[in-house]
């Protein structure tokens, strides 16, 4: 007999797998507001600081602004590598829910391809 939707969500283990998975993609979003907010804050409130030279010509400003785009690839990387082991575990879990059956990727085809089939007709 398979598992209910209530039985899956009240397992201990995917209530562990949706706890990790909020705070992983929490502490990113978090992580990179408060990035994306010390511009504006040391602008108005480290003149001094961010109009030092750091490399040759290139202000504490000016890099700070750059480095936005580092961390938001490296923020981005970071979830992208965290999140294969997410899907790996709903995968797991909706193997689960549907007992091992023909696996998911199938039964989502075959719920795909039923309405592009009627609307051929």
């Amino acid at each position: 007999m398979r598992p209910s939707v209530a039985q899956i969500a009240e397992d201990p283990k995917f209530r562990t797998f949706l706890r990790k998975k909020v705070f992983v993609l929490w502490t990113v979003v978090v992580l990179f507001l408060v990035f994306y907010m010390l511009l504006p804050i040391f602008a108005g409130y480290a003149k001094p600081l961010m109009a030092k030279y750091v490399l040759g010509f290139v202000t504490f400003g000016y890099a700070f602004g750059l480095l936005y785009y580092l961390v938001a690839w490296g923020l981005a990387y970071v979830y992208v590598v965290l999140s294969r082991g997410f899907d790996r575990d709903a995968r797991a879990f909706a193997e689960k829910a549907t007992n091992g059956a023909s696996g998911t990727a199938s039964a989502l085809s075959e719920a795909t391809a039923a309405p592009s089939a009627e609307a051929a007709r």
